[in-house]
């Protein structure tokens, strides 16, 4: 019986603060319901049930944001026990007092700005700051006395409510035996907070994208915690505030770039269109996919015997380049055609990817069938938050599987997640357009099949999972081909982005990667071309093959217009490169030099370098 007494004493200060943490994360709850009753016109139009839901599923963000709040005050519990001052309510009052003012300050800003532009709040207001009469004549007409007197009425009704909570649990930190114990106790909690900051204990980190449920637009905002979302663009500030790659006046990089795209628009038409039917279109995103294993051997077997054979099946481009090295990077590249960025990835900007356009978006308003399977977590490098935005109908991902087909650190494997795509390829309703981003050959390269090749370093368990993978694509493409749909639905497989395995020695081999067109709906086999082009030409291609519109990306080339530029560009960290039939070339912009050249290169190649890195950024920053 004393131990029991003993560690409800010892548990007294934890209590303290459990009562502190959820009081926020009710704070945050009811912020939410505010944002929903201000912004009930968009919320009329969007099922109740996603409203309902979006309560549960900002849960997350609110515990996340009430832990970075409660981390101070575990720090004065601590002082505590050693200072009488930490142990006195007014400490918590005056601290919960000046957080709470911001906070509230937060979530009405927000709901603001939402009504205003359809967007939450982020740092974008703090830019115009500087110009306070711009500021004044901007909310001058709006009813200031009453918006003031009706945020400080709330300011000091919900200040009196945390002081009464205060004032009710204070006591709780009075205990003054055992100091030992409880230092070690408040300290494993403050550490623990670490989860709920995080998000949980999976490998992602919090994001918008770990709230993003649905693809509704609203539901998804209104999941968001206003204060997370802000805090979270203000860190990330420092790469909008201007272009850091300005080489050139805008005109003459304008210039200059213009001319890489223009065309004599002569299209080949390799995809057979029809009046009555539609070619399905099945798009299969390769993990770090890299050219350089084509034709390697180990052990005297090739690394992925089935892709050299599909080579002869269709329409393989020998000398791609993808945009960047990263997956975040390289599906935006895929699917909207959009460049990967020296630093960083546009995807991290939900409120910038909302507005480009893409495969997803396009083949939904051509009344296809969308869908994306992933078997891993979608919430990592935000890139839920950018897919939800591409409007695709059905998301399959790591939470759709059973727990036991989570047969790998990511998620489920790729065996796993093509036997879910043939289930319900049958069902979807035609033509459809399903994108398939795979995850094996994704670091740390586990596969759930007995290892082909011998071998425990990096590198043998990297060619391994390639080689799985393509054992699985091949199972896949077959199963296709047996489907009443395949004549009449085309296949492009893309890597991701490349990786720097096998090392070369030249980093520019890192970007380069295979990109096949293959399947039923498909004009040519057994055509292969040399050309240098981009993985941001995939997009632009397939909808002009397709015959939807004109080219929507301003950044992607007709990989069958022989009339295009014989080029590729891609981004590194505070990079780029450019590549062309006879040579290669690497810029470094914080040596500003040169880093790498290969080929017949020249001094026009790093102007026209230094061109596209500005008018990529410049554009990033306009969206």
């Amino acid at each position: 019986m004393d131990c029991f007494f003993n560690f409800i004493h010892w548990m007294k200060r934890i209590l303290f603060l459990l009562v502190y943490f959820f009081t926020w994360v009710v704070f945050f709850e009811l912020g939410r319901i505010f944002f929903l009753l201000t912004t009930s016109q968009a919320a009329l139009h969007t099922p109740s049930q996603l409203i309902f839901q979006s309560l549960w599923y900002g849960v997350k963000m609110d515990l996340s944001m009430a832990a970075y709040i409660t981390i101070l005050p575990c720090l004065f519990v601590l002082a505590g026990l050693f200072i009488p001052l930490f142990r006195e309510k007014r400490i918590y009052v005056i601290y919960t007092g000046i957080i709470l003012f911001i906070q509230l300050l937060l979530i009405i800003a927000d709901a603001e700005i939402y009504k205003a532009w359809g967007v939450r709040l982020d740092f974008t207001p703090l830019k115009y700051l500087a110009n306070p009469k711009e500021v004044w004549a901007s909310i001058s007409h709006l009813p200031l006395i009453w918006i003031l007197s009706g945020f400080l009425l709330v300011y000091f009704l919900l200040l009196w409510i945390f002081n009464r909570i205060i004032n009710r649990s204070i006591g709780l930190l009075q205990v003054r035996r055992f100091k030992l114990v409880q230092l070690v106790i408040v300290l494993l909690f403050t550490g623990l907070l670490i989860i709920p900051v995080r998000g949980g204990v999976q490998l992602s980190p919090l994001n918008q994208s770990s709230v993003f449920f649905s693809n509704n637009q609203y539901a998804n905002n209104a999941a968001l915690n206003a204060s997370w979302n802000f805090m979270y663009s203000v860190t990330m500030m420092n790469q909008l505030k201007e272009n850091p790659y300005e080489y050139l006046n805008e005109q003459e990089a304008s210039d200059k770039t213009r001319v890489l795209f223009e065309t004599g628009n002569k299209t080949e038409q390799v995809v057979t269109i029809t009046d009555t039917a539609m070619p399905n279109v099945v798009l299969i995103v390769w993990e770090s996919f890299t050219e350089k294993v084509l034709d390697m051997q180990l052990e005297g077997k090739f690394i992925i015997p089935e892709f050299r054979k599909w080579r002869k099946e269709g329409i393989y481009f020998s000398n791609c380049y993808s945009s960047g090295d990263r997956t975040d990077k390289g599906i935006s590249a895929v699917l909207s055609s959009y460049p990967a960025l020296p630093k960083g990835s546009i995807v991290n900007y939900p409120e910038k990817t909302s507005k480009l356009p893409g495969l997803g978006k396009i083949f939904l308003d051509n009344r296809y069938t969308t869908s994306f399977y992933y078997g891993g977590e979608p919430e990592f490098a935000n890139i839920k938050s950018y897919l939800t935005a591409q409007d695709f109908q059905h998301f399959t991902t790591k939470s759709d599987f059973k727990k036991e087909d989570m047969n790998s650190k990511w998620g489920a494997h790729d065996d796993v997640v093509v036997k879910k795509i043939l289930e319900d390829l049958p069902g979807l309703k035609q033509p459809f357009f399903t994108t398939w981003l795979s995850l094996s050959s994704h670091e740390p390269f586990e596969t759930s099949a007995r290892l082909f090749f011998k071998g425990k370093d990096k590198q043998s368990k990297f060619l391994n999972s390639l080689h799985f993978s393509d054992s699985v694509i091949f199972y896949f493409i077959n199963e296709l081909k047996k489907l009443p749909s395949w004549n009449n639905t085309l296949v492009i497989i893309s890597a991701d982005h490349g990786h720097y395995l096998p090392i070369t020695g030249k980093k520019a081999d890192d970007f380069r990667i295979p990109v096949l067109w293959l399947g039923g709906a498909l004009k040519k086999q057994n055509a292969l071309v040399k050309k240098t082009v981009s993985q941001l030409d995939i997009a632009g291609s397939l909808i002009q093959q397709m015959g939807f519109s004109q080219n929507p990306f301003p950044f992607s080339k007709n990989l069958f217009d022989s009339s295009s530029g014989h080029w590729a560009f891609f981004t590194f960290n505070d990079g780029i490169g450019f590549v062309t039939d006879s040579s290669r070339l690497l810029f470094d912009n914080t040596g500003r030099r040169v880093v790498f050249e290969e080929g017949k290169t020249n001094p026009a190649m790093v102007t026209i370098s230094k061109a596209l890195m500005q008018v990529v950024y410049a554009d990033f920053l306009r969206r």
